[in-house]
């Protein structure tokens, strides 16, 4: 498998050359008094080429002047947003008073140098976040797989759970678990609170009690939650989403479906990401609809490999209840802002043409102003529960 994986990776990097017009940016980046000799430097952002938000992304290297200096190759009039990280969130720039940093913004219209001073690190200037986690937890780290990094679970339990010891729940997953429940492990400190959300939720009657599983991401977040591999200015990448898949219904499920007490069918198991774990969700929704029968999928990456999630739904039954949204203003300028809003639509209408019923199995919502992160995604929460776990 993997041999030909690699195979397939070479055939596209000669079938598939770096768009005409590309055009290079160069970072220069200095660095706050104090920085470790020899520290890694990365820019990490919205592009491929900055890694995708994964902590990392374009590694710098030392400009023997005491900064730090990398080149990447952007489409012409690409709207990049970025952050300089010591290679993970944990060490994030900060300003001087260790306060967030914005999103740095660079539009890629030409050859040219971005110049970046950072005041200050993460870990340098902000004690540990406290832990915000609400209701009784399991904790399982790093759980191993045969097919995938291991990475840590942490599954919360509804009210009521030890008082009944005969009911059982329905489960939903949620992919970039880390991001879930507790401030302390979420990304730039912006968690979904998806435990306070349920325990609301269920103690008022509007939702069904269920299991809530946070599947924690790795390093190899873009390659687990992308179905097809692509290839962006000469850089493969993606394509591991079946093994991802394989994961969590050969191995993780059976685990929770074993230690707790869970109804396993379809139509009581659910799967909710956002952005590229949107994405996943949907493409293993459709590939496993005999486990996984209810998907949210917030924000999810249609654009990824030519909007290749819109071929694959095609022919497929409607066996799924479905949750698809997006922001009015997810990212770039109003013309990138569009297209995202119309790639979602175009999703939409590939399971409409299935037979997905809006209002019924399926729900599409355009949330004006929403943007692309955690603080929008946690504000739509209860309504994607609520479409998914209605009270019987």
């Amino acid at each position: 498998m993997e041999s030909l994986r690699v195979r397939l990776y070479i055939l596209l990097l000669f079938a598939l050359p770096v768009p005409a017009g590309a055009v290079p940016v160069t970072f220069l980046v200095s660095v706050p008094p104090g920085t470790r000799p020899g520290a890694t430097v990365w820019i990490s952002g919205n592009d491929p080429a900055l890694g995708s938000w994964n902590g990392s992304g374009l590694q710098l290297a030392p400009d023997g002047k005491g900064g730090y200096r990398g080149s990447a190759e952007f489409s012409p009039g690409a709207a990049l947003e970025f952050k300089v990280t010591r290679g993970s969130w944990d060490t994030v720039e900060k300003d001087a008073r260790g306060g967030e940093v914005p999103n740095r913004r660079w539009k890629a219209q030409g050859a040219d140098t971005v110049r970046v001073r950072v005041e200050a690190w993460r870990d340098a200037t902000e004690k540990a976040r406290p832990h915000t986690l609400t209701g009784k937890f399991e904790r399982r780290d790093g759980f191993p797989s045969a097919f995938v990094k291991p990475r840590d679970i942490l599954v919360w339990l509804p009210p009521g759970y030890d008082r009944d010891t005969t009911r059982r729940y329905p489960v939903v997953y949620f992919h970039d678990g880390n991001n879930v429940f507790d401030v302390a492990t979420s990304f730039l400190g912006v968690e979904w609170g998806a435990d306070e959300t349920a325990t609301r939720l269920i103690e008022t009657g509007r939702i069904r009690p269920f299991i809530a599983v946070g599947v924690y991401n790795t390093p190899d977040r873009v390659e687990e939650y992308t179905p097809a591999v692509t290839v962006r200015r000469g850089a493969v990448a993606g394509g591991r989403a079946a093994e991802y898949g394989r994961f969590l219904v050969e191995e993780l499920k059976p685990w929770v479906d074993r230690r707790f007490r869970t109804l396993e069918g379809p139509g009581d198991t659910g799967m909710i990401g956002s952005s590229l774990g949107g994405l996943v969700s949907v493409y293993l929704g459709l590939e496993h609809p005999e486990v996984y029968g209810l998907i949210g999928a917030l924000s999810p990456s249609v654009w990824w490999a030519d909007r290749d999630i819109l071929a694959r739904v095609r022919g497929h039954a409607p066996r799924l209840r479905l949750w698809i949204d997006t922001g009015g203003h997810e990212s770039g300028n109003s013309a990138e802002r569009e297209n995202v809003v119309a790639e979602a639509g175009q999703l939409r209408d590939s399971l409409v043409a299935c037979g997905y019923a809006p209002g019924k199995n399926l729900h599409f919502e355009v949330f004006p102003g929403a943007e692309h992160n955690e603080t929008a995604w946690a504000a739509r929460l209860d309504r994607i529960l609520e479409f998914l776990l209605p009270p019987k």
